[in-house]
């Protein structure tokens, strides 16, 4: 039974068609990429869907989700990540997450009370009757807070924000005081963490870092629920995606699989189309060609007949890539640098107490494209503008190589004329100011006498037709701003591009546009980006900076990511291998392990060699107390080897997936620990009572010795 349905779902802005006609159903479990270019509708559609704005024709039915766990007198819960939501609720961060879980409160609250009302007990002779009638509810609401998540709230809460980047000290920080990224990541959080049956997530990506992004594919992919996310991440949707919802030209067709696999049935639709399209312009040409011909003559009543099986043919829409024609972005400097574009010697930065980066050396060739890469705050932005000279280092310099013209393209794309239009920004900003760049951008070449066409064919190959130039700066989305900032640095004829998060509200489009114009372009690229399918097509060496610490990788992102990993499972492999080394050194050496025992076995065994009687059974049995210590020394080991499991399973993010086994393995794990530690007090009070007895055999022995003599 579908969670959701869409059917026949339009929607217009004022006059304006977004889309007609969108039909599709969301299965249990099932991941929907919904793609398309900017302004195709998609952020509109999933606002449809989470009953946030209303359609102007069709309808979105919630089904229940018997499917997905949930009782059937129930619709199916939506949670829904709106692009650019942010808090402003005075709470902590800890105590906003703990806000997901509003109904196991309700719901522990009740318990409470009917706790209560159980330790008075009942009395008068339905006594017996309400306690019972009192016992059967608590059972049930103990169903329905175990369900609510209650007994693995703080588990799912921990878990979920540091998979997103944050931190135990970041648990009581107030929600206001965040910046507007990290406000976005607890949105996020909190959605996960509420565990609805859909997740509707417009963007999710947006303002993580790469290990973020990884962590969220991870859980995604083992959520138990269904998803529909918009995302221009293609890493990312091959990853968590099964279906893909495609919206192009005011419609919507579904395709199985992840994006790649949607990218080659496109390419093949599109051909079939253009073939069929082909085909039925020539029949349409010879038909339209003989109704020309005979319609006045002899051949008036076939002329006829072939008019109206023109008027029949139900017309194939001319096949388009993307639903218009395709950008075409292209950097053309002006002048060649020299070999080296630039030197980096020794630079360091700190802020406060904390360091980002020491003594980096680097030199970038003319012609290379370096990635920067590393976690949110790692000081990725900060190493650009040291090299823009923005800001200063701490130490060390840095150089532009000979003849170098330096463009830059900053996360913000600040510096426009809010007032004026696109067409301004681009023609008269180019015309009237010699030597000035785009946002951020230094230096430039000489402006050019050109013409309003020439401005407007520029900047049609940045997504800006016909209308869209004399849209005022100030309504542009952030995908077109960065277009806009993109084509006023074309015109600066810049051969060394310093660019922070260029795909940035980008769509898939304008993406592999500028994969295009930077894989073409003669001149240098320094970059830092969280796109991994970006930086793996134009990456020649990546920059990893990271906890204070940087490294240079030759390479593209994938052999980059290769590397990081083969080190980290070396590092797991031996960090394992140590700690059975520990641990079997830990049974050599103290008090939990068979070695003391066998050994202190052996010493007892020669000590009492020489003391037997000729007479005397060999192999005599042991004493009680030794027999108690190796008893307690097996159980040692096998609860040692049972914790050292758990704390393995404990370690696997895709455990949290699931909150009842996570929730059995804490309290497993527990229980393992307590008992390890009654067993290590049940030892220590064995080896005394072993070791008191083996003191009081030569006594006894000597005692028997007189005796016998006497």
């Amino acid at each position: 039974m579908p969670l959701i349905e869409l059917r026949s779902v339009t929607k217009y802005f004022g006059s304006e068609l977004v889309f007609r006609d969108v039909s599709a159903t969301l299965e249990p479990r099932q991941r929907v990429g919904l793609v398309g270019r900017n302004g195709s509708g998609k952020s509109t559609l999933l606002r449809i869907i989470a009953g946030e704005e209303p359609c102007d024709a069709g309808t979105v039915a919630v089904a229940g989700a018997v499917a997905v766990g949930v009782a059937a007198s129930q619709s199916a819960t939506l949670g829904y990540l709106a692009q650019g939501f942010e808090y402003t609720s005075g709470n902590t961060l800890y105590e906003e997450m703990a806000g997901a879980f509003a109904r196991a409160a309700r719901i522990a609250q009740e318990m409470r009370r009917l706790e209560a009302e159980m330790a008075a007990g009942a009395s008068g002779p339905s006594g017996s009757a309400d306690l019972d009638r009192l016992m059967r509810r608590y059972s049930a609401l103990q169903q329905e807070f175990e369900t609510a998540g209650g007994y693995d709230q703080d588990v799912r809460i921990r878990t979920t924000l540091f998979g997103l980047g944050f931190r135990e000290p970041d648990l009581e920080r107030i929600i206001d005081e965040l910046s507007g990224g990290q406000k976005v990541r607890v949105a996020l959080a909190r959605l996960l963490a509420s565990d609805p049956d859909v997740l509707l997530l417009d963007e999710p990506t947006n303002h993580l870092d790469v290990a973020a992004i990884e962590w969220l594919e991870d859980y995604l992919r083992s959520y138990r629920g269904a998803v529909i996310v918009v995302s221009h991440d293609r890493y990312f949707l091959d990853a968590t995606v099964n279906h893909i919802w495609h919206l192009d030209s005011a419609e919507m067709r579904a395709y199985p699989g992840n994006y790649t696999c949607f990218v080659a049935q496109r390419e093949m639709a599109l051909q079939r189309q253009a073939e069929e399209f082909r085909r039925q312009q020539e029949l349409i040409a010879k038909l339209e060609d003989y109704v020309r011909r005979y319609k006045a003559g002899n051949r008036a009543t076939q002329a006829a007949s072939r008019e109206k099986m023109l008027a029949r043919i139900e017309r194939i829409k001319r096949p388009t890539q993307h639903g218009g024609a395709a950008m075409k972005m292209s950097f053309t400097p002006t002048a060649r640098s020299g070999k080296l574009a630039l030197v980096v010697q020794g630079i360091s930065k700190r802020f406060g107490d904390k360091s980002l980066f020491s003594s980096v050396d680097l030199q970038v060739e003319r012609g290379e494209r370096l990635g920067v890469v590393g976690p949110n705050g790692s000081g990725k932005t900060t190493f650009l503008r040291i090299i823009t000279g923005d800001l200063a280092s701490d130490q060390g310099t840095v150089a532009l190589g000979h003849n170098v013209r330096l463009g830059v393209l900053r996360q913000d794309v600040q510096g426009f004329n809010e007032e004026g239009t696109v067409l301004d920004e681009v023609y008269r900003g180019h015309r009237g100011h010699r030597g000035q760049g785009g946002p951020g951008s230094h230096g430039g070449h000489g402006a050019h006498s050109w013409t309003l066409g020439e401005a407007r064919t520029s900047l049609a190959r940045y997504g800006f037709r016909g209308d869209d130039v004399f849209k005022q700066v100030r309504v542009l989305s952030g995908g077109e701003r960065t277009r806009l900032a993109l084509a006023k640095l074309v015109l600066d004829g810049c051969n060394l591009l310093v660019l922070d998060e260029p795909t940035n509200h980008l769509d898939m489009e304008s993406r592999h546009a500028l994969e295009e114009a930077i894989s073409e372009f003669d001149g240098t690229v320094v970059c830092a980006s969280h796109d991994r399918y970006f930086l793996d097509q134009i990456a020649t060496r990546v920059l990893e900076i990271s906890d204070g610490k940087w490294r240079l990788y030759d390479g593209n992102y994938s052999y980059y990511r290769e590397t990081v990993s083969a080190e980290q499972q070396a590092l797991a492999r031996a960090e394992a291998q140590a700690a059975a080394d520990r641990r079997a050194g830990a049974l050599e050496n103290k008090p939990s392990s068979r070695s003391v025992a066998r050994s202190g076995a052996g010493q007892g065994a020669a000590a009492g060699k020489a003391a037997r009687k000729p007479g005397r059974r060999r192999g005599a049995a042991k004493s009680p107390e030794r027999a108690e210590v190796e008893r307690l020394e097996s159980l040692i080991e096998e609860r040692e080897a049972e914790l050292a499991r758990l704390h393995d399973e404990l370690a696997r993010e895709d455990l949290y997936a699931d909150g009842e086994r996570a929730r059995q393995v804490v309290n497993d794990c527990r229980r393992a620990s307590a008992e390890l530690a009654e067993l290590y007090a049940s030892w220590e009070r064995a080896m005394e009572a072993a070791e008191a007895a083996k003191a009081a055999e030569p006594a006894g022995a000597a005692a028997a010795a007189q005796k016998s003599r006497g």
